[in-house]
C-alpha cells in the first residue's frame, strides 16, 4: 500500500468518514505491515493530540494573556480572535460538522455527570431518558456512574471519575475513553462496521461480546468475558486476539509484555499492595518505619446529575486488585474488610466499593459510614462486614457476595483531616 494512500485511510478513520470497504482495505494492511502498524500508532497518538489541544486551547488562551500584561490589551484581543478562527477554521476542516442524530440514551446515572455535546455543556439537569447524540460524558467521583444504549441495544456502563467519547458515523460505532473504567455489553455489529474502543494506549475491535476495560494514560487493562476482542498496543502496533476469559494489558512502553493470558481461578483473600493497588490518591512514605501510605486526594463535587451546588470538597483515596497476575477477587457471604490508615482527629469517614458479575459487568456499588476514633498516634484499625454495606441503588444486586471486587474507597467531607492508608484487607468468613 503507497504511503499517500494509507495517510488518506488513516485520515479518513479518524474523522469517522471511512467506508466499510476501506475500513476493509485499512485492516488488511495493518495486519500484513509492521511498518504500517507503527505509522498508524503514531497517527492515532498525534489525532488524541490534536483533539485534546483544542478542547484545552480556550484555558491556555487565557492563561498566556494574564501572564504578559505589558501589550496592549486591542492586540490580544485581535491575536486572539484570529488564533480562535484559525482553530475554527482548522477544525471544521479536519471534522466537519455532521448532522446531530441521536445516537444512544442515558438509562441509568448517579452523581457528577456532565454531558458534552459539539463542544458544549449540555443545559439543565441530565436525566434518565435523555437521547445523546455524539459527544463527551465526564464523571468526576467516585461514587458516579452512567450507563449508556445506543440505538442497536449495545450497553457501556461507565464507572467512576472518566472521560468517554462516543460517536456513531459510517465506518461503526467508536468509543474513545481517555482514562477511567467501562464495563461494555456489545450487540452483533454489521458487517464491516465494527465497534472500536480506543484508549491513550490500546485499540479494541469488537463485533459484539461482553468486556471490560480499565484505562488510564499509561496502560490499558482489558478483560474478556464473552466473545472475542482484536486489541492493538498503540506503542508498536502489535495484536493480540483476546478471547473469552482471558485479559490483556497494554502499556504505552513497547518493552512491556504484550500478551493475552487467561484469568486464572477466583481467590476470596486479598491483600493491598502498594503501588500496584494504588487507584486514586498520592503515595507517601510511611511514618516511624511504617510501609507506605495512601494518602487521599482533594477534589471537588459540584453535584449529582448535573445540577449545579456549591462546590464541596472531598478527600479521596481508592485501591483496588490489579496487576499482571491478579487473579479475580470473589466476595463471600461473611467475607469482611480490614482497613488501617490514620486520621488527625476523630471524624466521620464514607466506606465503598464497587463490583462485577463473575466474569461480567459492573452488578453493584455499596457503601456504609462510620465515626472514627484514632488512637493517640492518630492511626485507626477498622474491621467492616460484607453486610455492613448498602447497596446505592435499587437496581444494583442486593448483596455483593458473589461478585467480583473492582475497587474499595475511604473518603471524608469538607474537611482536610490527614486521611491515609496504609493497608487494605479482604478477609475470609474463617479468618479471626
Amino acid at each position: 500500500m503507497k504511503d499517500e494512500h494509507f495517510g488518506d485511510l488513516c485520515n479518513r478513520y479518524f474523522l469517522g468518514t471511512i467506508s466499510a470497504e476501506e475500513m476493509a482495505e485499512l485492516d488488511c494492511g495493518l495486519k500484513g505491515s509492521q511498518d504500517l502498524r507503527v505509522k498508524f500508532a503514531a497517527e492515532a497518538r498525534l489525532d488524541t493530540n490534536l483533539r485534546d489541544a483544542a478542547s484545552s486551547f480556550e484555558k491556555k488562551q487565557g492563561a498566556s494573556i494574564s501572564k504578559v500584561p505589558s501589550r496592549p490589551k486591542w492586540q490580544w484581543a485581535m491575536g486572539a480572535a484570529a488564533a480562535l478562527l484559525l482553530i475554527a477554521l482548522v477544525v471544521s476542516f479536519f471534522y466537519p460538522e455532521r448532522k446531530r442524530e441521536h445516537i444512544a440514551r442515558i438509562a441509568d446515572l448517579h452523581g457528577a455527570v456532565t454531558w458534552i455535546a459539539d463542544g458544549e455543556q449540555a443545559e439543565g439537569r441530565l436525566e434518565i431518558g435523555n437521547e445523546l447524540t455524539g459527544g463527551t460524558l465526564e464523571q468526576s467521583s467516585l461514587d458516579s456512574w452512567a450507563e449508556l444504549v445506543f440505538e442497536d441495544g449495545s450497553s457501556v456502563w461507565v464507572s467512576g471519575p472518566a472521560v468517554v467519547t462516543i460517536s456513531d458515523g459510517g465506518a461503526g460505532k467508536m468509543i474513545r475513553l481517555r482514562e477511567g473504567d467501562l464495563s461494555l455489553d456489545v450487540s452483533p455489529q454489521p458487517e464491516g462496521k465494527p465497534m472500536r474502543v480506543i484508549t491513550p494506549s490500546a485499540e479494541a475491535v469488537v463485533l459484539g461480546t461482553q468486556f471490560n476495560v480499565s484505562a488510564s494514560p499509561l496502560s490499558t487493562s482489558l478483560t474478556v468475558n464473552e466473545g472475542n476482542v482484536q486489541v492493538t498496543r498503540l506503542a508498536d502496533g502489535s495484536v493480540q486476539e483476546v478471547k473469552a476469559d482471558h485479559r490483556v494489558i497494554a502499556a504505552l512502553e513497547h518493552e512491556s509484555p504484550f500478551q493475552a493470558s487467561p484469568r486464572g481461578d477466583s481467590v476470596r483473600i486479598w491483600k493491598s499492595e502498594f503501588p500496584r493497588d494504588v487507584r486514586q490518591g498520592s503515595l507517601g512514605s510511611g511514618a516511624e518505619g511504617r510501609p507506605n501510605e495512601l494518602h487521599a486526594e482533594a477534589h471537588l463535587f459540584r453535584g449529582d446529575h448535573g445540577e449545579t451546588i456549591d462546590p464541596v470538597l472531598l478527600y479521596t483515596a481508592v485501591v483496588g486488585p490489579r496487576g499482571r497476575k491478579m487473579q479475580p477477587v470473589l466476595l463471600s457471604k461473611g467475607a469482611r474488610f480490614r482497613i488501617r490508615g490514620h486520621l488527625d482527629q476523630p471524624y466521620q469517614v464514607d466506606f465503598g466499593f464497587g463490583t462485577h458479575h463473575a466474569r461480567g459487568g459492573l452488578s453493584g456499588k455499596f457503601s456504609v459510614k462510620r465515626k472514627l476514633k484514632p488512637d493517640q498516634d492518630g492511626w485507626f484499625d477498622v474491621e467492616l462486614a460484607l453486610e455492613d454495606f448498602v447497596r446505592m441503588r435499587s437496581r444494583f444486586v442486593e448483596s455483593p457476595a458473589g461478585h467480583e471486587l473492582v475497587w474499595l474507597w475511604v473518603q471524608t467531607h469538607r474537611k482536610d483531616v490527614g486521611l491515609s492508608l496504609s493497608s487494605v484487607d479482604l478477609l475470609s468468613p474463617e479468618s479471626k
